[in-house]
């Protein structure tokens, strides 16, 4: 865009595609909308889905209430909010990467297999009946066969919280809460193969836009092949920029985005909780993040605090 360089403008239209400069949505929008946000901290999640939507943490947490808006593990192993509707293929396309890399921790915990089976039929027909909590849900385990302490537990609830059949609802206190997909009150579509690949592109690239493959591929967890087949299939998306790195694309209604719009995004101020997708949605992180304010915003061992933002560039840590 004229009287812009290329990389203000980028940074400008990732806040507005992200909806943090004018956010209007209800919360269950807002998930719909971003179709993942990084959970890894419950309450810093439950911020940065209300500053992309009602601007109100109390309308999310009643949004997770009514099982409109979940947590679970989709992608990369790491938890995340998400619409409900959206669990199931989400996990089922992403998981699979995380799921074999699972799987080779289990001679070390001391879980065979034959044990991994009767612990998820188990937890399946339990949850069917009624949500868990954790330490119910471990229990579970244990009358299955399992003993869930030494990390078997924790490993166990991530493993099948990524398969497709289990998320996390609303907390009890401080306790995390399980809830089996069929027993919500949204009906889970159903998206495999290249229709899964092309939803997911289309709304990442649409909400998080502009954005690359290399980018899809952090985000999402998939394969290079994986991500190159999600942005050719994605609906109604335009390139970004003349040459502008390997390659970056953005909704298509970005088109209508004006000058004054972009400049206000970037005038504006923002204070984000950590783990935010500002940042921890990309895979290019230089973009926004200074190499030398990196250990006071995010660490290489993936700890992160909750961060300023000025004209679309982190300037240190939020007090």
């Amino acid at each position: 865009m004229a009287g812009m360089d290329q990389l203000a403008e980028l940074r400008a239209r990732r806040i507005i595609a992200q909806g943090l400069h004018t956010p209007g949505r209800s919360a269950a929008e807002a998930a719909r909308w971003m179709l993942g946000v990084q959970g890894q901290k419950y309450g810093d999640g439950i911020r940065a889905l209300s500053l992309r939507g009602p601007r109100d943490d109390a309308a999310v947490l009643a949004a997770v209430d009514k099982h409109e808006v979940v947590r679970a593990w989709p992608m990369r192993g790491t938890l995340h909010f998400l619409p409900a509707e959206d669990a199931r293929w989400m996990m089922r396309l992403c998981g699979p990467r995380v799921a074999r890399a699972q799987m080779q921790r289990r001679v070390g915990l001391g879980i065979t297999e034959p044990q991994v089976e009767a612990a998820r039929e188990a937890l399946h027909s339990a949850l069917r009946e009624r949500p868990l909590t954790r330490p119910e849900m471990y229990e579970v385990f244990a009358a299955a066969g399992v003993d869930p302490t030494e990390q078997r537990g924790p490993h166990l609830a991530r493993a099948f919280g990524g398969e497709g059949d289990v998320v996390q609802g609303p907390r009890q206190g401080a306790v995390e809460t399980f809830v089996h997909v069929d027993t919500l009150p949204v009906a889970q579509r159903e998206l495999a193969g290249e229709e899964a690949l092309a939803e997911l592109g289309t709304r990442y690239l649409h909400s998080h836009g502009p954005a690359s493959v290399k980018d899809l591929v952090w985000w999402a967890g998939i394969t290079v092949a994986q991500a190159k087949k999600a942005v050719a299939l994605a609906r109604d998306v335009v390139a970004f920029g003349d040459g502008f790195g390997d390659g970056y694309w953005m909704g298509e209604w970005q088109r209508d985005v004006d000058k004054r719009e972009l400049e206000e995004a970037l005038a504006t101020t923002y204070e984000l909780p950590a783990f935010d997708e500002i940042l921890l949605g990309y895979g290019e992180k230089s973009l926004i993040l200074p190499d030398e304010l990196r250990p006071q915003v995010l660490t290489k061992n993936g700890l992160s605090w909750p961060f300023l933002m000025v004209d679309g560039v982190i300037t240190g840590r939020a007090a």
